[in-house]
């Protein structure tokens, strides 16, 4: 019987120990499995960058400008450059007495000149030099700046008029006296040029060749515009004309005896034309 008792014993353990890790199982299987250190690490960072990663915002959508509508530009009217209504153009015996009155005072004094330094003559022409240059100044700045005239002006009783109504600026004046200088600058800018070496002056070649370029230019359109009476700086100043020039009386001292010079010229008949001189210069 005791034999009998302990197998009965044995059996009860065995059987309470198969309880137990039945038991032991299933509270492994419903309990959450340990991960290791590199699992958990790894899924860390996977929690870092899914945090780290930017929320896209969406900007509000910018509201489109209104185009303005472009009204159409103003065309410009195209100033019409002729001369006025209330002027007349002088004539051609004014026009011609003009030139030469002009010519005698900026350069009369220089013919006697270079008539005696022909000769041979060592005279000393230093103040006769300057008086000439002040007279100079005087016809073709000083009395065109004041009064928009010249002497040649004063004694034919006429007037360089733009399409304004106005006189030009002096630059005018200087430039147009300039036709004779440019003249000995040319020739001699070609002497220069048939007897060029190595020791000529290449900027006074140049210099010479431009002035003669100049006085061609002058005297090509002149030929051109002969009708108009228009030369190289009456075009470049955009439109120049010489008219004829009525006096207000009004006028005292030494510029009324400018203004009667015109009457001693007249009474001569100098740069007067006559009837229908105007018909003539058409023709």
């Amino acid at each position: 019987m005791g034999l009998l008792d302990r197998l009965d014993d044995d059996a009860d353990v065995a059987d309470e120990a198969a309880s137990i890790e039945e038991v032991t199982k299933e509270v492994e299987k419903t309990a959450p499995k340990k991960k290791g250190r590199r699992a958990r690490r790894s899924k860390a960072k996977e929690e870092t960058i899914v945090d780290d990663e930017p929320v896209e915002k969406t900007a509000p959508k910018k509201k489109g400008r209104s185009r303005r509508e472009r009204q159409p530009r103003e065309k410009k009217e195209r100033v019409v450059r002729k001369i006025s209504e209330d002027r007349e153009i002088a004539g051609m015996a004014a026009f011609s007495f003009r030139r030469i009155v002009d010519f005698i005072v900026n350069y009369g004094w220089a013919i006697p000149i270079l008539g005696i330094s022909l000769l041979g003559t060592n005279a000393d022409f230093t103040w006769f030099i300057i008086g000439g240059l002040a007279l100079m100044l005087l016809n073709n700045i000083v009395l065109p700046y004041q009064f928009g005239r010249t002497l040649g002006n004063f004694t034919t009783r006429t007037m360089f008029v733009r399409h304004t109504g106005k006189a030009p600026m002096f630059m005018f004046f200087l430039m147009k006296t300039f036709y004779f200088p440019f003249l000995l600058l040319g020739l001699f800018g070609i002497q220069l040029a048939l007897e060029y070496s190595k020791e000529t002056n290449i900027v006074v070649l140049v210099i010479c060749i431009i002035s003669l370029l100049i006085f061609l230019a002058d005297t090509i359109i002149s030929r051109i515009r002969k009708d108009d009476r228009m030369g190289l700086w009456e075009t470049a100043f955009l439109g120049v004309w010489l008219t004829k020039h009525i006096s207000s009386g009004e006028s005292s001292g030494w510029l009324k005896r400018l203004e009667s010079s015109g009457d001693f010229f007249e009474q001569r008949g100098w740069g007067v034309d006559g009837e229908g001189g105007e018909e003539a210069d058409e023709s």
